[in-house]
């Protein structure tokens, strides 16, 4: 029994890896194949009472699946299908169970055969998929998806929206820079030549989605790697950064038009903003339902003479969507959950800590300017990067 748990959490990881960037539909399977193992480690550290010794971004993120219920229970009145709104709750529980899994797994399954093997297949898959939108970008078509590019002017990879891959990417270029800086210590579980062709791939990808939040979030994030004891090179890097960003974006005429001319698209998500604070002041407590506020955002603007009232889309922010969705309850763990794991990761010497630490801002960052926590393609990349993280060094040692 305990193999065969090892082995579906293994081939979980091996789906996430080749499904994170190419289909969520695949990566789904990820979750069927752990939720077994997940349960029954869970149990099994239950049982051993002493193994329970959880981060306080795992308490929080407790909080915040409870509050997702609540808000949905608290709004059954004015929900078509409530359960369908809990089940999104499974982006959170299924991480939050899957720790006690990873944790067997890295001690007792997992070695550096394997940590290679899954690592080289993440970054080759990702890179493949960013070459078929790029090959969509310039040619129409996209060979892997056998359809038409999704956009005709920004990269996509092989998602159907390029807002998802510009976000998505930029996080992954956050990992990949990491593994850049730390290559030294990652010399014997990544290849060179996948490392650093990886890099340069994922970067016109990013560029090329011209997704302006995940620019700032990986540009903003690139000093953090610096900031642990050494408040000087922080502050160098982000000095040089901001030099060189100033330079391109008062030499590109494109970049300038990417931030700057936009045509309503800046004014629609103030008004987003605006409609997401007046409907959490309209249901202060649970709010109006998780993944309910969007359904709702025309009427809330018609009611309070919001811009825009004939546009309805989600907050655009991961914060105010929590805070119209589920409330002052849900948007308290979910910064409970954002801080602690920003904290956790930062307190931590060892690659995952220095790593993570900018991966999180990176999240918190563009996550101020788009619904991330949210969307399932990014999910599967945020929610296992925690759940991979959440266990300590004395563990992973």
């Amino acid at each position: 029994m305990q193999i065969a748990m090892y082995r579906m959490t293994w081939a979980s990881l091996i789906v996430l890896a080749l499904g994170i960037f190419t289909s969520v539909s695949f990566s789904a399977v990820s979750h069927v194949l752990l939720i077994v193992p997940a349960i029954y480690f869970t149990f099994i550290a239950i049982k051993n009472s002493d193994n329970l010794n959880l981060p306080l971004s795992a308490w929080a993120l407790v909080g915040l699946i409870i509050s997702i219920i609540l808000s949905v229970v608290f709004n059954l009145d004015i929900l078509d299908r409530p359960l369908k709104n809990i089940s999104k709750a499974k982006y959170f529980l299924i991480p939050l169970l899957s720790v006690f899994a990873f944790r067997e797994i890295f001690k007792n399954y997992i070695d550096q055969k394997k940590i290679k093997f899954i690592l080289n297949l993440f970054i080759i898959v990702t890179s493949i998929a960013t070459i078929s939108g790029l090959i969509g970008l310039y040619t129409g078509f996209n060979p892997l998806k056998m359809k038409d590019a999704c956009h005709a002017t920004r990269a996509c990879g092989l998602y159907g929206m390029y807002m998802t891959y510009g976000y998505g990417i930029s996080l992954f270029m956050v990992l990949m820079t990491g593994a850049v800086i730390y290559r030294k210590r990652l010399e014997n579980y990544i290849i060179p030549w996948v490392l650093y062709s990886g890099w340069i791939i994922g970067m016109i990808g990013l560029v090329l989605s011209y997704a302006r939040g995940g620019w700032l979030g990986y540009v903003l994030a690139l000093p953090f790697f610096f900031l642990k004891g050494n408040v000087k090179k922080f502050l160098s890097a982000t000095l040089i950064l901001g030099v060189i960003s100033a330079g391109v974006f008062l030499s590109s005429d494109k970049i300038r038009s990417t931030f700057l001319d936009r045509g309503t698209s800046n004014d629609q998500r103030i008004a987003f903003y605006e409609a997401a604070y007046k409907g959490f002041m309209e249901k202060p407590l649970f709010g109006w339902g998780y993944r309910n506020f969007e359904p709702n955002m025309k009427d809330i603007k018609k009611r309070h003479n919001i811009a825009y009232p004939e546009f309805g889309s989600h907050a655009h922010n991961n914060i105010l969507e929590h805070l119209a969705s589920t409330g002052g309850v849900g948007v308290l763990f979910c910064i409970a959950f954002f801080i602690t794991w920003l904290v956790e990761s930062f307190r931590r010497d060892d690659i995952f800590g220095k790593t993570m630490f900018p991966f999180v801002m990176s999240f918190i960052i563009s996550g101020m300017v788009q619904y991330t926590f949210g969307d399932g393609e990014n999910l599967f990349l945020i929610m296992s990067a925690w759940a991979l993280f959440a266990f300590n060094e004395k563990e992973l040692a």
